[in-house]
C-alpha cells in the first residue's frame, strides 16, 4: 500500500493554500501516475523472474484511477493458472517418448515431470498432460502459476511498492508546480 506522508500533505497544503480543490487534483493526479508506473514495473518484474511473456501479465492487471473526490487507487491482477505449455517445456511438440521437464522461472533450471508427456487436442491446443487414473483416459492438464501468484511474489511486490513510491513523490511535486503555474 502506497500513501502520501504527513510531512508531504502539510507541504501540499501550505504550497497550495490558497487554491480551491487544488490538493485533492494534485493528489489524484500523482495517485494516477504512480499507478500506471507500478503497472509497468510489475509486469517488468514478473518478465524477469519468469519465463511469461509481457502482453499476458498486462492484460490481467486492471488500474482503477482515483478522482478529486476520492483519491484511492488501485491495481487488480485477476487470472487463473497458466498451462504449463506455456511456459519453457521441453519437448515442444507432442509425439517424442522423451520425459518432459519444465522451467517457470527464469533462475531455477528445469525439473522433470513424473509421467506427463505433451500431446495435442482437437481445438489445436498443445498442453502438458498425465494420466488421471490406470486408464488411458481420462487425462488432466498440468498448470504452473497464475499471473496474480506471480505478481504477489515478494521480490516483485518489493521492486512495484518501490517505484510506486518513487512516482508519487515525483509526480506529486510536479503536479502542485503544474497547479502553481495555472497549467490546471
Amino acid at each position: 500500500m502506497i500513501e502520501f506522508n504527513a510531512e508531504q500533505i502539510k507541504k501540499s497544503e501550505t504550497l497550495l493554500g490558497g487554491i480551491k480543490d487544488a490538493l485533492p487534483r494534485a493528489q489524484s493526479n500523482a495517485i494516477n501516475r504512480s499507478l500506471t508506473s507500478a503497472r509497468a514495473e510489475a509486469v517488468r518484474s514478473v518478465t524477469k523472474d519468469y519465463i511469461i511473456a509481457a502482453g499476458e501479465v498486462r492484460k490481467t492487471m486492471v488500474i482503477k484511477n482515483a478522482n478529486p473526490s476520492n483519491p484511492l487507487g488501485a491495481i487488480r491482477s485477476s487470472g487463473s493458472p497458466i498451462a504449463l505449455s506455456k511456459f519453457d517445456i521441453n519437448p515442444k511438440r507432442p509425439g517424442k517418448r522423451v520425459a518432459v521437464t519444465v522451467r517457470v522461472k527464469r533462475s531455477g533450471g528445469r525439473k522433470p515431470i513424473k509421467k506427463a508427456f505433451v500431446a495435442g487436442v482437437g481445438s489445436g491446443h498443445t498442453g502438458v498432460f498425465v494420466r488421471a487414473g490406470k486408464a488411458r483416459y481420462p487425462l488432466k492438464q498440468l498448470y504452473g502459476p497464475s499471473i496474480p501468484q506471480m505478481v504477489g511474489n515478494e521480490n516483485v511486490m518489493k521492486s512495484v511498492e518501490e517505484k510506486a513510491t518513487e512516482t508519487l513523490d515525483k509526480r506529486l511535486e510536479h503536479e502542485i508546480n503544474r497547479i502553481l503555474e495555472g497549467h490546471l
